[in-house]
């Protein structure tokens, strides 16, 4: 990928914003929402409540643990609107069942290089409800980290050096074992608020959010999925997603989604032991997002 010139207008709207973050006494501005988590779950526009079954559940619904019934370990790159600055890298695992408990971690990190930087850590853990076939319960401790080193060049007394919170998520998932499925996730709970510097007076929150969601599969080839989900923490404005996958001898899959009024589109290939995923994601204003994920499992 080639470095675009000073001029691209993602580059200045990018650099202002970090520059504004490390440079002004005001809040730092975080964002952990909008960073990108796995090459699927993006490709379905970011419908993935009910879907839930491989080492993304650790982020998108912890419940979804139950059935991966592997471990696995997934690395995930994304490439921002060209910027070669910007870095956005997730990795995710689930491991074996432990005394009737499904375990998985994740990692995710947006930033730009000893400039500013957005780490979220989740370690999340899902049980089968015993009484109802197919309900599962899950919950994910979250550690945010929020560091901004470039700001140390201005000597500032005000600046605590990062700043960090924690948090949880609460998600269920009922699967009919059949063609359909459903699933609810609040993300946030606690929902902490984060500074670079000790004079802020408003601090930025991770916001709490929801979002509830179902997926069919026609004839075991065509999956469809929705997810409804609020906004900014605004319980009360509420967003569509939407997702479809359909998928060619087990084996190669094509990918197509509306995410938040994005374009997005992805292809994948499997094996028993691997699989590899793409995604691009499209933006009118600030042009395209790549994204590649690869999978190995045991």
């Amino acid at each position: 990928m080639t470095r675009r010139s000073a001029r691209h207008p993602v580059s200045l709207i990018l650099w202002a914003l970090v520059l504004g973050a490390v440079a002004c006494p005001r809040p730092a501005e975080a964002d952990f929402r909008h960073q990108r988590m796995g090459a699927r779950p993006k490709a379905l526009g970011s419908a993935y409540v009910s879907l839930a079954e491989d080492a993304n559940a650790a982020y998108w619904n912890p419940a979804g643990l139950v059935r991966a019934d592997r471990v696995s370990l997934m690395a995930t790159r994304a490439w921002l609107y060209g910027v070669e600055d910007i870095s956005n890298d997730y990795l995710a695992m689930t491991f074996p069942r432990f005394k009737g408990v499904s375990l998985g971690a994740s990692w995710v990190r947006l930033g730009i290089d000893d400039l500013y930087s957005e780490d979220t850590i989740n370690l999340a853990a899902a049980v089968p409800v015993p009484l109802l076939e197919g309900l599962s319960f899950g919950a994910a401790g979250k550690l945010f980290l929020l560091d901004a080193p470039g700001y140390e060049q201005y000597n500032d007394p005000n600046y605590l050096g990062g700043d960090h919170g924690y948090s949880f998520d609460l998600g269920f998932l009922y699967d009919s074992g059949g063609a359909w499925s459903v699933g609810g996730v609040v993300y946030n709970v606690l929902s902490p608020e984060l500074q670079l510097i000790s004079t802020t007076s408003d601090p930025d929150p991770v916001f709490t959010e929801w979002a509830l969601g179902g997926s069919y599969l026609f004839r075991d080839t065509l999956l469809i999925t929705a997810d409804l989900r609020d906004r900014e923490g605004e319980w009360n404005n509420v967003m569509v997603h939407g997702g479809a996958e359909i998928w060619f001898y087990d084996t190669l899959v094509l990918r197509t989604g509306l995410d938040e009024g994005m374009v997005t589109l992805g292809a994948g290939l499997q094996d028993d032991h691997w699989q590899t995923d793409f995604t691009l994601e499209t933006d009118n204003k600030l042009g395209n997002v790549y994204m590649l994920s690869f999978t190995l499992r045991k």
